[in-house]
């Protein structure tokens, strides 16, 4: 998926990656404060995840 196009009846937005850049930046491991369009994650075990897997969601510091 391409953000920046339409989907279905939503319009493209051309502004959406500048208002990501703009207002959601979070802390990145050691990178710093960066603009996030999606998930970072640490890998805490080696494994497969599927479907109906339990997982635990944690708020970026």
């Amino acid at each position: 998926m391409i953000p920046t196009l339409g989907h279905d009846e939503l319009p493209s937005d051309p502004g959406l990656m500048r208002a990501v850049a703009r207002e959601h930046r979070i802390p990145v491991f050691d990178l710093g404060r960066l603009s996030c369009l999606g998930v970072y994650l640490n890998v805490l075990e080696a494994g497969t995840v599927r479907v109906g897997d339990l997982i635990t969601l944690q708020e970026a510091s």
